[in-house]
């Protein structure tokens, strides 16, 4: 039996255009593009991939989603927690999207039922908000990533709440990470966030709070110890128009699987991309961000951790920083993940490591090297903001640390 949903990409009017059909028959999934998108003028970007393969290309895989569209969906714990909740295998991502994609999907696609005929299926679609409106939180969104969080909605001067039918979050609400050895997640990532925007990094603003605040949440918030990590979400207008993103995976369309994101690419790859699609200057703000990765110990700056936002609709610009968190305060082995200069280990990044960054790229060897130093030289200066938000271990852990890096000026 064929199933098809309708892809659509909300524009800054408000306004939805039809960019293509996703088809599922057979176990196989393919993406069928309309004419009418291609031909409009000012065409918003769905993602680059699309634009580099151009019309006729219908990407297509088996069981899966085509990589572009797999990525919308959650990953690891996140994700099998969505698929019990709807009852539905996790390998079944056609499935998971349509019960995901109504109206929360990150950036500005959405993806609805249709009938035959290619027609906004009516009856499905109230199916599934009804079960949306009924069911379990989880079911109201899509966010990439495995911690578990959930998409909120919150307004100057009022509370948060879970977003109704039809509604978009503005708000990631990250709870606290239950495991042994994990406490203090939320605060150790708030305070990687103030760190980077004390030090001049854009980063995405943020804020800790109790979840169990959070109306439609008390369910999930009572299973939960800790503050949680509130989020503003930079692909959200004020006036609740989104804004497209997508993160650097989708960009090189490289497959979900759980390795994928850090082996499939290098840091500087990430350079040339943010170039590419961004300019020279953008450049620098990869280097800082690389050098804060080192400092905090961030071993999770992998390709979906990377993301361009389209605030036209059509331009791609860096999106802020996200997801930042000393990984190596629960993973004392943690590694940056992806290399930089042919290594991914913390203390084998020196100034000279961002030389191919600058040579692969228009920024220049010596102004790569000069851009590091400057940026480290910001993040210590703006250290002590750390322990206002870390616990005193914690604090004391990381700033030891600091004795082992050359970027702090440890020698080697």
């Amino acid at each position: 039996m064929e199933e098809s949903l309708l892809v659509q990409l909300q524009q800054s009017t408000s306004s939805w255009t039809d960019v293509g059909y996703l088809h599922s028959s057979n176990n196989r999934i393919w993406l069928d593009f309309l004419e009418s998108y291609w031909n409009l003028p000012d065409r918003p970007v769905l993602g680059q991939v699309f634009e580099e393969r151009g019309r006729a290309w219908s990407p297509s895989s088996r069981v899966a989603l085509p990589n572009w569209f797999s990525h919308l969906l959650p990953e690891g714990r996140l994700r099998q927690a969505v698929a019990d909740a709807v009852d539905a295998n996790v390998r079944n991502e056609f499935e998971l999207l349509k019960r995901l994609g109504i109206s929360d999907l990150p950036g500005a696609v959405r993806v609805v039922p249709v009938d035959a005929a290619g027609v906004v299926d009516v009856p499905q679609l109230a199916e599934l908000e009804e079960s949306r409106d009924a069911g379990d939180p989880l079911l109201k969104f899509s966010l990439a990533g495995a911690q578990l969080k959930f998409s909120v909605y919150g307004t100057v001067g009022r509370g948060m709440t879970v977003p109704v039918a039809g509604q978009a979050g503005n708000v990631i609400l990250k709870l606290a990470d239950g495991r042994p050895g994990f406490g203090g997640v939320p605060e150790s990532e708030f305070g990687c966030l103030r760190l980077a925007a004390e030090s001049g990094i854009k980063a995405a603003n943020a804020r800790l709070m109790d979840p169990r605040s959070v109306a439609g949440l008390e369910g999930w918030a009572a299973r939960s110890s800790g503050l949680a990590l509130a989020v503003d979400r930079f692909d959200r207008r004020p006036d609740d128009v989104r804004i497209h993103m997508e993160e650097l995976a989708q960009v090189l369309s490289i497959p979900t699987t759980e390795n994928a994101k850090y082996s499939r690419a290098n840091f500087e790859t990430v350079a040339v991309l943010v170039e590419a699609l961004c300019g020279t200057d953008a450049v620098a703000e990869v280097i800082d961000r690389i050098v804060l990765n080192v400092l905090v110990g961030n071993g999770d700056a992998h390709l979906k951790n990377w993301a361009v936002v389209y605030a036209d609709g059509v331009h791609p610009g860096l999106s802020p920083v996200y997801d930042v968190l000393p990984t190596v305060l629960y993973l004392p082995k943690d590694d940056l993940g992806m290399k930089l200069n042919k290594s991914r280990d913390f203390e084998d990044v020196a100034f000279e490591s961002f030389d191919r960054i600058g040579r692969r790229t228009a920024y220049g060897s010596i102004q790569a090297q000069v851009r590091a130093r400057d940026a480290a030289g910001r993040i210590l200066s703006s250290w002590p903001i750390l322990s206002d938000h870390l616990s005193n271990e914690a604090f004391r852990a990381l700033t030891v640390r600091l004795s082992t890096l050359r970027l702090a000026g440890a020698r080697s």
